[in-house]
């Protein structure tokens, strides 16, 4: 049996999560937010639990993340090829799920560099951080 990378008892987080969660999320960070400011990894992983607390979106970590067509990593396998997650992105998961929020609730984040979605372009920008645009 492999050896769990951390102790999810020793943290409280806000939304329900466990183990395979923070993992999952982490992986998402790492896909979405590689070469980006740690400040930028907690910022997307705030994304997620964002929008699980939302009525607007499902209620689970992996449910949001998996949610068609709404991360370009999931969209593109990037998350799936992921197999060593990088120790300050499974950081950025813990500290997302603890409730560290760098976007003040907002529920979407594009790279200002590579989207192409002229809808999410036109929304007003809540934050920038790194290469993100992040929007409520």
């Amino acid at each position: 049996m492999k050896k769990k990378l951390i102790d999810v008892k020793n943290h409280s987080f806000i939304i329900k999560a466990d183990y395979d969660d923070v993992l999952l999320l982490a992986k998402l960070i790492q896909a979405e937010g590689e070469g980006e400011p740690m400040i930028g990894k907690v910022a997307i992983g705030a994304i997620v639990v964002n929008r699980v607390q939302n009525p607007n979106f499902p209620n689970s970590v992996s449910e949001v993340i998996f949610e068609p067509g709404q991360f370009e990593s999931v969209a593109n396998n990037r998350i799936f090829n992921i197999e060593n997650i990088d120790e300050e992105c499974m950081i950025s998961a813990l500290k997302a799920l603890e409730g560290e929020d760098p976007t003040d609730g907002s529920l979407y984040f594009y790279n200002r560099y590579t989207a192409t979605s002229d809808w999410i372009k036109s929304k007003k920008v809540s934050v920038a951080i790194g290469k993100h645009n992040f929007i409520a």
